[in-house]
């Protein structure tokens, strides 16, 4: 019989294969040392080896599938149900393939996947056409790690085609005239952030590090609060705001200490430490808060009109609509797992947070 754990790993993943609608922007980048760490738990620990076998698993399924990339990204600003959007969601599956593909790699070193990724990567940068939209944009930033973790797999005019791509890329995000200032500009500082560090631009890395201190003093306050929940009246979007910066803490701090910003507050006492613990007692359930009844955004209320459970005005908030802001917070506090998945020592639950436990991170015994 298979142990809670296992059987909690395994809804996990269900969810994640089933939830086609959702692209994954997220990777957690693993140095040699880390991987070292997860290979090493594969064959000592068989809940670990169960979650890498399910990883392999689900990357081989996409071995045989062609890239489907876009010139234009038809998303933001539309209604789930919009076709443009449906198709665009179609080709943007893309980044999770790649995500999935580091994922088993990082288990088995095996090069089918590393020779996937860059024929994924090779296909988007020879395609897409940068726009300038960061919440279309954020949706490639799987591609930027799946080239910045296989440098070598690419040759000296492969490398100069990705990087021209995510230079084009990042300068459209820095020449933007204007940006809300909430999960916007959160996710446009996440991109510029990341392809700064993997082609070592300074004046970009510089931008996004000087954009991070303004954006946490201008779009957070010294309660926990943000723009975000003050404008959409939505804990979702509170906590999908904090969620790239902190993979922007967490990955890009092995290229460049200065990213870690987690706990830096300014002269007001602002800081995303503050706004995740603002949430405790949502998460825990200690409080409750109905969703979108005070939105001042017109979409919210489109998507509210056209019927979609998610946006429904009154809404009550659902903790678990956290875990993909959580699977990356427990880098920081570990204890943040009792809200994944109910309890705070086992951490192989979900593969992000696994993947950012301890038993990874630092090396704590098992």
């Amino acid at each position: 019989m298979k142990s809670p754990k296992i059987k909690s790993f395994i809804a996990v993943l269900f969810i994640s294969i089933c939830s086609q609608a959702q692209i994954n922007t997220g990777v957690v980048v693993l140095d040699e040392v880390e991987q070292s760490r997860y290979q090493s738990l594969i064959k000592k620990n068989r809940e670990v080896a169960f979650i890498h076998d399910s990883l392999q698993t689900l990357a081989d399924t996409h071995l045989k599938i062609a890239p489907k990339p876009l010139s234009i990204i038809t998303y933001e600003g539309l209604l789930e149900t919009d076709p443009d959007r449906i198709k665009s969601i179609e080709s943007l599956l893309d980044a999770n393939k790649t995500v999935d593909l580091i994922y088993a790699e990082y288990g088995s070193n095996k090069t089918v996947y590393s020779d996937k990724i860059k024929e994924i990567v090779l296909a988007w940068a020879n395609t897409y056409k940068a726009s300038g939209n960061p919440i279309n944009e954020n949706k490639l930033t799987p591609l930027f790690w799946g080239y910045a973790l296989h440098k070598s797999k690419f040759s000296s005019e492969e490398k100069a085609i990705v990087t021209t791509w995510m230079q084009s890329i990042a300068k459209k995000q820095v020449n933007r005239k204007s940006t809300p200032n909430n999960n916007w500009q959160s996710k446009r500082l996440k991109i510029i952030g990341i392809i700064g560090c993997v082609i070592n631009d300074e004046s970009l890395k510089l931008f996004a590090l000087e954009g991070i201190k303004e954006y946490i003093s201008s779009a957070y306050f010294p309660d926990g609060t943000s723009n975000d929940l003050k404008t959409r009246d939505a804990m979702h979007y509170h906590s999908s705001g904090i969620e790239p910066l902190l993979d922007m803490f967490i990955n890009l701090q092995k290229f460049d200490q200065r990213f870690n910003q987690y706990s830096y507050e300014d002269e007001e006492g602002t800081s995303i430490e503050k706004a995740i613990n603002f949430m405790k007692p949502y998460l825990a359930g200690e409080r409750k808060h109905r969703e979108w009844v005070n939105t001042t955004v017109e979409l919210d209320k489109q998507k509210a009109k056209a019927g979609l459970e998610e946006y429904k005005t009154g809404k009550l908030y659902d903790p678990k609509d956290a875990i993909p802001m959580l699977n990356w917070a427990v880098y920081y506090q570990p204890e943040l797992f009792k809200y994944i998945c109910g309890c705070g020592t086992c951490y192989i639950c979900n593969v992000e947070a696994f993947f950012n436990s301890p038993l990874i991170r630092s090396g704590l015994s098992e």
